[in-house]
Formats: structure tokens, C-alpha cells, sequence
């Protein structure tokens, strides 16, 4: 990096701008800096979409093979209920022999299902009693497994609701009088909202992204010159070490913000474009610029605790071995984002890169924000952020800075 040269002293807004500058122009000639901000714009959308294109094409292909081909379905005691495997057979399923171990044939997968039949079954329906039946199968298995349970079991109450039926019109009953309320559902989701699994995941992208635009820049202004022995020479320069920290740490401001924006931006024609037909998510202009207003706190939080880090070791590879449990921290918070889809309220809105997160996700349903909820993340945010700063100032103002 070439060195800052102030002959004489200069006004603290001059000396900081100088210090900016020089800093931004010669990591425009870094390729980490900028591979990065290339590499966060292009990864998020290209791997948020490439997930649900492969979740939406599994779920559809899952479902097309389950209404395409029959369902095999082993039966314990099947002559027991012929008239229930027939009524089984008319909705898609093959009846098997069952195994002579049904558990161990369910557990070791070659078998989705298995529906055991109990003794009882035809002597409780001719007393007009529940008829014993019992379905073995796994719950932690997903896929085809979830969708052939899910089948039978719809399968199973259709009929039981059938012989219900059929057992009160024997009785000059009416089935309807079983039907004393009339269940309809009104949903007022936007369809921005629906896609929860969209949602959860952008903020976590977005705030990764952050972190790593300005972690090069952080790193090559403090333990980078540090290590290169330019240090000395740039703390000798008539400049206030408070100047110099604030300098370095705009300048890392700069490309974090510039890769939160481009991120945000790529984000919203990735939306537009993209080929997936369950979800309907939309990125306005609107909604990037009041995303990135609202958020940009977070990037002062973010890389404040990047300088800080960065100041306090002594070489690049040190910092950077460092700065990966800086860059994930921040993302923890958002797992609960995914966890528990929790609302804006006071209690959550004060923490850095949490409160980032419910905002992204809230603007992106098309819901409206309370303005003093706002508030209270970007001040709180922003007052981390000078505490941050204030300790970079502190170390860089000790003798051991050079050492």
C-alpha cells in the first residue's frame, strides 16, 4: 500500500478525507476486495434461487410419481377388511404381502409404509364400534415416504367418514348433523409472505454479505500495514490517531455498504426473473432503498467490529483466521429468524443484525413497520458501532499498536 504523506498539520475533516481516499483507491487495485464484492453479489441470489428451484423440482417430481404411478402398500391381516383394501385399491394403492418383520422392514427403508390390520377390525364394525387398524412407518424420513403416509392417511379417513355415513343414514339420521360448524379459512397474507422459506433466508445472506465486503479492506489497513512495516512511518504523519482510525474505517464502510447495495440490488432481478412459479416474491426500488436506510447501521456495527479485531492483531493471517468468528457471529441471531419467525416488538428490535433481519423480512412482505421500531434499531446499532470505534481509537492511540 502506498503511504500517506501530510507535511504539515491539517483540519481533522481533511486529514480523515485524506486518509479515505488513499485507502479507497488502492484497494480498487486489491483483487480479494473486489473478488469478494463480485463473488457475495453473485453467490446469494445464485444460490438462494438454485435451493428452491431443486426443493420446488423435488416436491413436483415427488408428487407427480405418487399420482402417476400406484402406491405400494403392504397390509398385515388385509383379509380382515376386504372391503377397505378395495376401497384402497380404487385410490391409487397396490396391496402387498407384508414382510414377516414390519418394523425392521420400515426401518432399514425398504418399505415406506406398512398398515397392520387388527383381528377385531370386522367385529367392530359389524358391532358399530372404532375399527383397530395401525400404519408403521418412519417420521423423520421426508420425500416420497412423507407423501405415500400423508395419502393413506387422507385415504383411511375418507372412509371411515364414509361407514360413519352410511351407519347414520341406516338410522334416518342426516350426516350433516355431525356437521355443526362450517370451517372456512380467509388467508391475508400477501403472497410475499407466504414464502417464509425465502424470507428467513435473504437476511442471512444479506448480512454474510456485509460482513465480508469490508473484511479484506479491514484487515490490509491495520494488521496488513502492521505486518508490512508501514505503520510507523503512517503514525509518525501530523495526523490525530482518532483521524486515522476514522479515516481507515469509512473507507471499509464504503465497500461493505457498496456490497450490501449490490447484493440488494442483484436480490431484486434475481426475484424478477427467476424461474420458479411457487414463489412470488417481489424487491422494488422502493423497498432496496428503505432496506438499505434502515440497515445500513448494521454496516457500521459490522465493520467497526472488523477494525477493531483487525487493530488488535499483529499479522494479516492472524486477523484473518480471527475475522471468520467475527463474520458469523452476526448471523447467529438470524437462525431464529428461521426457528421461530418471531415479530418486531421492543424486546428484539435493539439487537444488531436481528433487528436487520426483521426488518428485511417484514419489508419484503409488504408490511408496515412501526417508525420509532426503526429508531430503535438504527440507534442502537449505531451506538455499538461508536463504542466499536471508539476502542479501535483507544488501541491505535497505545504505544503497543506498533508491536
Amino acid at each position: 500500500m502506498s503511504q500517506i504523506q501530510i507535511k504539515k498539520p491539517i483540519s481533522a475533516s481533511k486529514a480523515v478525507w485524506t486518509v479515505f481516499s488513499k485507502e479507497v483507491i488502492d484497494n480498487l487495485r486489491d483483487r480479494r476486495t473486489l473478488t469478494t464484492i463480485l463473488f457475495s453479489m453473485l453467490l446469494g441470489p445464485i444460490l438462494l434461487l438454485t435451493l428452491m428451484w431443486f426443493a420446488e423440482k423435488k416436491v413436483k417430481d415427488e408428487t407427480d410419481l405418487v399420482s402417476a404411478k400406484a402406491i405400494e402398500l403392504p397390509v398385515v391381516g388385509a383379509d380382515y377388511a376386504p372391503n377397505l383394501m378395495a376401497y384402497l385399491k380404487s385410490n391409487n394403492f397396490e396391496i402387498l404381502e407384508a414382510p414377516e418383520n414390519p418394523e425392521a422392514a420400515v426401518i432399514d427403508g425398504s418399505r415406506r409404509a406398512i398398515l397392520v390390520i387388527e383381528e377385531g377390525f370386522a367385529q367392530a364394525l359389524r358391532n358399530g364400534k372404532p375399527a383397530p387398524i395401525r400404519v408403521i412407518h418412519d417420521s423423520s424420513i421426508s420425500g416420497l415416504e412423507e407423501l405415500a403416509f400423508n395419502q393413506l392417511q387422507m385415504s383411511i379417513r375418507r372412509y371411515s367418514q364414509t361407514i360413519g355415513a352410511l351407519r347414520l343414514q341406516a338410522r334416518g339420521v342426516s350426516p350433516q348433523t355431525l356437521n355443526v360448524i362450517q370451517f372456512n379459512t380467509s388467508d391475508v397474507a400477501t403472497p410475499e409472505a407466504r414464502n417464509s422459506q425465502v424470507l428467513n433466508m435473504l437476511p442471512y445472506i444479506v448480512i454474510f454479505s456485509i460482513m465480508m465486503g469490508g473484511m479484506y479492506l479491514a484487515i490490509d489497513t491495520t494488521a496488513g500495514e502492521r505486518e508490512k512495516g508501514s505503520l510507523e512511518p503512517l503514525l509518525a504523519q501530523p495526523v490525530d490517531r482518532a483521524q486515522l482510525v476514522l479515516g481507515k474505517w469509512f473507507a471499509t464502510c464504503l465497500y461493505s455498504s457498496a456490497t450490501f447495495l449490490l447484493v440488494l440490488v442483484s436480490f431484486s432481478v434475481a426475484f424478477k426473473y427467476m424461474p420458479i412459479e411457487s414463489v412470488t416474491v417481489t424487491l422494488t426500488a422502493a423497498k432496496v432503498a428503505f432496506i438499505f436506510i434502515a440497515c445500513f447501521p448494521f454496516v457500521l456495527v459490522g465493520t467497526s467490529a472488523e477494525i477493531v479485531l483487525a487493530s488488535y492483531t499483529k499479522s494479516f493471517k492472524e486477523a484473518q483466521s480471527y475475522m471468520g468468528m467475527v463474520t458469523l457471529i452476526p448471523t447467529l441471531p438470524l437462525m431464529m429468524l428461521i426457528l421461530l419467525s418471531p415479530q418486531p416488538d421492543w424486546s428484539n428490535m435493539w439487537i444488531p443484525s436481528f433487528s436487520q433481519g426483521l426488518i428485511m423480512i417484514e419489508t419484503v412482505k409488504g408490511e408496515a413497520l412501526a417508525p420509532q421500531l426503526v429508531a430503535v434499531s438504527m440507534l442502537t446499532s449505531t451506538l455499538i458501532a461508536g463504542v466499536f470505534v471508539s476502542l479501535s481509537i483507544w488501541l491505535y492511540k497505545r504505544e503497543r499498536i506498533l508491536g
